[in-house]
C-alpha cells in the first residue's frame, strides 16, 4: 500500500488515514480546508462523542453526527437546522449503514456550496458491528457522494486490527492513503492478486446490485444510498 503526506494532497479528495486507534491523530487538521468559508462535518460514535461547540465561537459551520446509543432528541421530531452554525444529528443504530449514509448525504446536500471537510472516525467502529463486505460497499458509495460535492474527506482506520487483504482492499477506494508516523510498519503487504480475489468474493452473488467501479463523477442521491446500502 503506497502512502503519501497531507501536504502532497490537493483537495478535494477522499483519504484513508491509517494509524493505531489508541493514538490521537495529528493529521486531521492537515487534512482540512484551511482557506475560505468552510463547513466541517465530524462523524463519531457514541463512545467518542464530541462536545458541542458554542455557536459564537464557530467560524463557518460545524456539523456533529454521532452514531450509536446517544441521549439526543428524536431527529424525526426535531429535524436538524442546516442554516445554524452548529448542526447536531444522530443515527442510533450503528448497523444501519443506509441511514448513516443518508445522514451524511443530508449535510452534503445542504452544504454543497461550502468548502466541506469531513472527518469520519472511524471505519473500525463500523467493522465492530458489520461485515467488511458491507462496510466496503458503504465506504465506496459514500466516497462517491462526497466527491460529488468536492468534499475534502478523511476516514480513520487502524490497520493492525484487520487482515492484510481487508486493509489493502479498503485502500483501493480512496484517492490517497496517509499513514501517521510510526504506522508505516503496520501497513499490509497484500498482493494485487489477493486484493482482486477478495473483491471478487465480495462481489460474488450480488446480482449486479453494487458496482465496485462507478464513474468518479457519479452522484449518488439519498434514494440511491438508501437503496444500495439497504440491501
Amino acid at each position: 500500500m503506497n502512502t503519501t503526506t497531507p501536504a502532497a494532497i490537493e483537495p478535494p479528495a477522499n483519504v484513508l488515514l491509517v494509524h493505531a486507534n489508541e493514538c490521537e491523530s495529528d493529521a486531521c487538521d492537515a487534512l482540512s480546508h484551511d482557506t475560505g468559508a468552510t463547513a466541517d462535518l465530524v462523524v463519531t460514535f457514541a463512545d467518542t462523542q464530541l462536545e458541542r461547540p458554542d455557536p459564537g465561537d464557530v467560524e463557518g459551520r460545524v456539523g456533529l453526527l454521532t452514531i450509536g446509543d446517544v441521549l439526543v432528541a428524536d431527529t424525526s421530531e426535531s429535524a436538524a437546522d442546516f442554516d445554524e452554525p452548529v448542526v447536531v444529528d444522530s443515527v442510533r443504530d450503528p448497523t444501519d449503514l443506509s441511514e448513516i449514509g443518508v445522514a451524511v448525504s443530508r449535510f452534503c446536500k445542504h452544504w454543497s456550496d461550502e468548502q466541506l471537510t469531513v472527518c469520519f472516525d472511524s471505519l473500525d467502529a463500523l467493522l465492530r458491528h458489520t461485515s467488511p463486505k458491507k462496510v466496503f460497499q458503504f465506504a465506496h458509495v459514500l466516497t462517491n457522494r462526497l466527491s460529488s460535492v468536492d468534499a475534502y474527506a478523511h476516514f480513520h482506520f487502524d490497520p493492525t486490527r484487520h487482515d492484510d487483504r481487508v486493509v489493502s482492499t479498503f485502500g483501493e477506494i480512496f484517492d490517497a492513503v496517509v499513514a501517521e508516523d510510526g504506522s508505516e510498519e503496520s501497513l499490509p503487504e497484500a498482493t494485487d492478486d489477493e486484493v482482486a480475489e477478495l473483491l471478487a468474493a465480495w462481489n460474488d452473488g450480488s446480482d449486479g446490485e453494487f458496482d465496485f467501479a462507478p464513474a468518479p463523477s457519479t452522484e449518488a442521491t439519498d434514494e440511491d444510498i438508501a437503496r444500495i446500502l439497504g440491501k
